[in-house]
């Protein structure tokens, strides 16, 4: 997957399959006029750097009543009175690398923290694509990204999802199933992957969002779920195919 697999070549992968398409939010290259058309058409949407990991760079920009815009990077938020003064702002944190723009999803919360999932998939030692772990990402209270090195936390999908969902293991089901479509499309484009790590974020009408397609995933958060077995057998799966 490599240096290729950008939020804006996964979201393009993705989009080639039309039942995964549904899931897929809005992604484009970032630039003025993609940045106000998107914000004109959803009123949130995440400003990415292209080819990032682990949250960092991630902005939230929001269009908001009278005019007005705001955007939060880490922990400071900032208001403008004017898209020039937005524009401006943002440019100076995006001249360095390429950046994308993504729909917003509003993400469930749990005690007033947004969360979304992880669906770790892998190819399992008969080379074929399997679904291994679902687990939740709590965010930390005071940011908008739910990654675990970043100040969120690792938690069981049940906990997360009780309040949400009758049916969790129902529920559950389908997002493995998700997970292992959205691996064998991804695998077409970039044949070389052996894993992927899936963010997705599940919205107020409980529709499922894939935000991200990580390529050698970190999975030390699967390690405090209390059914041990399923990290062993991600670990295990990575030693079959050669990831140390």
């Amino acid at each position: 997957m490599g240096g290729y697999a950008t939020k804006y070549n996964v979201s393009k992968s993705l989009l080639h399959n039309e039942e995964l398409r549904r899931n897929v939010p809005e992604t484009r290259m970032y630039s003025k006029s993609v940045l106000k058309t998107m914000l004109d058409k959803y009123n949130m949407v995440y400003v990415k750097p292209n080819s990032g990991t682990g949250g960092k760079g991630v902005m939230r920009v929001e269009k908001l009543d009278q005019g007005s815009y705001k955007y939060q990077l880490e922990t400071s938020a900032r208001t403008f009175n004017s898209f020039d003064g937005l524009i401006q702002s943002i440019s100076k944190k995006t001249k360095n690398c390429p950046y994308a723009v993504q729909r917003g999803i509003h993400l469930l919360r749990h005690s007033g923290r947004r969360f979304d999932l992880r669906i770790m998939v892998q190819k399992n030692p008969k080379g074929k694509w399997e679904t291994t772990g679902v687990i939740g990402r709590l965010g930390h209270p005071k940011k908008i990204i739910t990654n675990v090195c970043k100040g969120g936390s690792s938690k069981p999908v049940e906990f997360l999802l009780k309040k949400h969902v009758s049916n969790i293991t129902e529920y559950t089901g389908k997002l493995r199933n998700l997970g292992y479509q959205a691996a064998i499309r991804l695998n077409k484009t970039f044949p070389k992957i052996k894993e992927i790590g899936l963010d997705v974020g599940i919205d107020r009408k409980l529709h499922p969002w894939i935000l991200e397609a990580n390529p050698q995933p970190a999975i030390y958060g699967f390690k405090t779920l209390k059914d041990k077995r399923i990290y062993q057998k991600m670990c295990r799966y990575q030693r079959a195919y050669g990831r140390r």
